[in-house]
Order: C-alpha cells, then structure tokens, then sequence
C-alpha cells in the first residue's frame, strides 16, 4: 500500500484544541500535520500550522480527502499522510488527549 518504512511524528505545539506536528518520513523526508479537535481532522501543514494542499482526515471516519493529481511520487505522498494521520488519530482517540510521540517502524 505505501513505501513507507518508518516515521516518527512529535508534537512541536499544542494550543487550545490545535495540535502541530512535525513528521519524519524514513529519517529523510519532514512534513507537518496539525490534528484539531474542533474542525475534527488532521490536516497536511508547514512549520507554522498553516495548512498547505488538500490531504485532510476527518477524526471521525478517518476518510482522507485529497484532490492532489494522481501520479506515483504523490499517490506515495497521500499513502504517508494516510498512514501518519490514520496513526495520530488511534492514538488521540485511545488517550482522548494528543500524544506526544508516536513512532513506527514497517518491514
């Protein structure tokens, strides 16, 4: 399903109901997510928190929203947000606060 191997999210911030991420793709590659409990979603961010593309993960369905154009380097890009985001969802529903750390590491 995705070329992922491993990735590590931290939290960087968290205010209020907003939750920043940094994300580290098989020790290369760094994106941002930002989980917010209010609107209910994860949602692909830069440093700041500001959201960037389309990838969005409702919390309650975890159905991921994109509109990127469908190519390999970014059907690879939407499986790692699908992973990471469906990832910190099962963790902020399990301890009903946002995790600190999350870590994974695939075969």
């Amino acid at each position: 399903m995705t070329v992922t191997h491993s990735f590590m999210l931290k939290l960087m911030t968290s205010e209020a109901s907003s939750h920043l991420y940094r994300a580290t793709v098989d020790g290369t590659r760094e994106t941002f997510l930002i989980l917010d409990d209010e609107s209910g979603a994860v949602r692909l961010t830069d440093s700041q928190g500001n959201p960037t593309g389309t990838m969005r993960m409702n919390l309650s369905d975890e159905k991921v929203d994109s509109t990127v154009k469908k190519t390999p380097e970014s059907q690879s890009e939407v499986d790692d947000f699908s992973l990471m985001a469906a990832h910190l969802a099962a963790q902020w529903k399990r301890k009903g606060h946002a995790p600190e750390e999350i870590r994974k590491f695939f075969a």
